[in-house]
């Protein structure tokens, strides 16, 4: 199976020049699927196959998942921290 390439990445805050935060998110021609953030301290990489439907579906609930929790975790800073 072919997979269309996908490759994006970012800085999380680029005018910061107190730390260094930024995403990788990519899909090969082999259909691995890599979704890395790095800051200044260290990463996380989220990995499947998506040549495996159950490894498609997998990564599909842990971004949403990852999605969820980090706009809900925004939610509550600007909530109980900005007057």
């Amino acid at each position: 199976m072919t997979h269309p390439n996908y490759n994006k990445k970012d800085f999380l805050f680029p005018d910061s020049i107190s730390s260094m935060a930024c995403y990788h998110a990519k899909i090969d021609t082999d259909g691995i699927v890599k979704l890395t953030i790095h800051d200044c301290k260290g990463s996380i990489q989220l990995w499947n196959d998506l040549n495996n439907p159950e490894q498609i579906q997998e990564m599909i609930n842990k971004l949403r998942v990852l999605g969820t929790a980090a706009l809900d975790f925004a939610d509550f800073i600007e909530e109980n921290y900005i007057n």
